[in-house]
C-alpha cells in the first residue's frame, strides 16, 4: 500500500511537472534548460531522501542547508532526546550573557568534586584560567569538569548570597532553564552543566537554534574547528586538548577538510555528532542525535557529506 501511495504521488508530481514544461517549452527554451534539470533533481533528491531517512541510524536527525535555512533531511526532528554533552552548547550561550571571554576563573576543588565518575574531563588544574579557555575545554575535549567550573562562576554572579558550588551551579541551572523557556528553546530541559543527566531533554531543532546563535560568534566558529587547542592561561602556561571529532583529526580515515565541526556527545548507548560542512559555497549543518554506537554516528554523517558532494540540486 505504502509502495502503490508512493507511486501515485511521484506520478502526480511527474505529470504536474510534464504539464508545466508543455505550457511553458517556448519561455524555458529560451531561459536554457535549468528549470527541468532542477525539478528532476529536486523529484531525484524526494525519492532518495524518503527512502534512505528510515534507515538512518539516528533516533533524530535534520541536515540543513545555511544558506536559505532550509532542511531538507529529516528524522524525528520534533522528539525529545537525550542531549549528553551536546547539553554544554546551551550552557555556553546562556552564560557568556553573564561574562566575557577575558574573565578569570579561579579553579577550586570544591567544584571539581562535583564532577561524575566517568565523566570525561579536560584535567582541569586548581588555578587560575580565561572564560575563554574554559569554554575551550568544554567544546574540544568535552570537559565535564570544565562545565561545573563555567557554571559555579557563572552562578556566582547569578547569586551573590550562594556560599557553596553546589548553591552556584544550582543557582546557574535554575536561571538556565528560564533562559531556555524565555528564549523558545520548549523541547529542552538541562539538569547537569555537563550533561551527564538521564533526566535532560532537547530536540535537533532546538540544537540547531542553539549552534545558529553560536556561530555568529568568531571566536566559536574558530575553536570548534582546532584539530588540537593550545589554551593560553593567566600565568602564561599552555595546557593543550584534542578535540573529539574524528572529522577533524588528518591521522584518521575519516578526516575531512571541508568539516568546519562543532560537537559530539554521548550518554551509554546514545552517540551524538552535530558537524558544521562547507561546500559549494554553502554551509551545511547536520545535527544527529542518539545513534547506537561511536561508529554509526559517524557512518550516517559521513553519507550525508557524501550526498552533499554528489548532488547538483545543492549546488545551486
Amino acid at each position: 500500500m505504502v509502495k502503490n501511495k508512493k507511486r501515485k504521488i511521484i506520478g502526480k508530481i511527474l505529470l504536474i511537472f510534464i504539464v508545466c514544461a508543455l505550457c511553458g517549452g517556448t519561455y524555458i527554451c529560451y531561459k536554457k534548460p535549468t528549470i527541468i534539470k532542477d525539478t528532476q533533481n529536486l523529484i531525484k533528491s524526494w525519492i532518495n531522501g524518503s527512502s534512505k531517512i528510515k534507515g538512518y541510524n539516528a533516533k533524530s536527525l535534520i541536515v540543513v542547508d545555511r544558506k536559505y535555512n532550509e532542511i531538507f533531511i529529516s528524522k524525528r526532528e520534533t522528539e525529545k532526546q537525550l542531549p549528553a554533552s551536546l547539553a554544554k552548547l546551551f550552557v555556553i550561550e546562556y552564560a557568556m550573557e553573564h561574562c566575557d571571554l577575558n574573565d578569570e576563573i579561579l579553579v577550586k576543588q570544591d567544584v571539581l568534586n562535583m564532577v561524575k565518575p566517568g565523566s570525561s574531563v579536560a584535567n582541569l588544574k586548581q588555578t587560575n584560567y580565561y572564560v575563554k579557555n574554559i569554554v575551550a575545554a568544554m567544546l574540544i575535549p568535552s570537559g565535564n569538569d570544565a562545565a561545573y567550573v563555567l557554571a559555579d562562576y557563572v552562578g556566582g554572579k547569578l547569586d551573590a548570597s550562594a556560599d557553596t558550588s553546589e548553591e552556584r551551579v544550582k543557582a546557574f541551572i535554575d536561571g538556565l532553564n528560564i533562559y531556555l523557556k524565555e528564549r523558545g528553546y520548549e523541547n529542552t530541559l538541562i539538569n547537569d552543566p555537563s550533561g551527564f543527566d538521564y533526566e535532560a531533554k532537547t530536540t535537533v531543532l532546538d540544537i540547531k537554534k542553539s549552534v545558529d546563535k553560536l556561530l555568529q560568534n568568531t571566536w566559536f566558529r574558530e575553536m570548534v574547528s582546532i584539530s588540537h587547542y593550545n589554551a593560553n592561561l593567566p600565568d602564561g602556561s599552555i595546557q593543550s586538548w584534542k578535540n573529539t571529532n574524528v572529522f577533524l583529526d588528518k591521522t584518521s580515515k575519516l578526516y575531512n577538510e571541508n568539516v568546519i565541526g562543532i560537537k559530539t556527545g554521548s550518554l551509554e548507548d546514545d552517540y551524538n555528532l552535530i558537524v558544521l560542512y562547507k561546500k559549494h559555497d554553502k554551509e551545511f549543518l547536520i545535527c544527529s542525535i542518539g545513534s547506537e554506537s561511536n561508529a554509526s554516528r559517524y557512518d550516517d554523517v559521513k553519507y550525508i557529506l557524501d550526498t552533499i558532494d554528489e548532488s547538483s540540486y545543492l549546488k545551486k
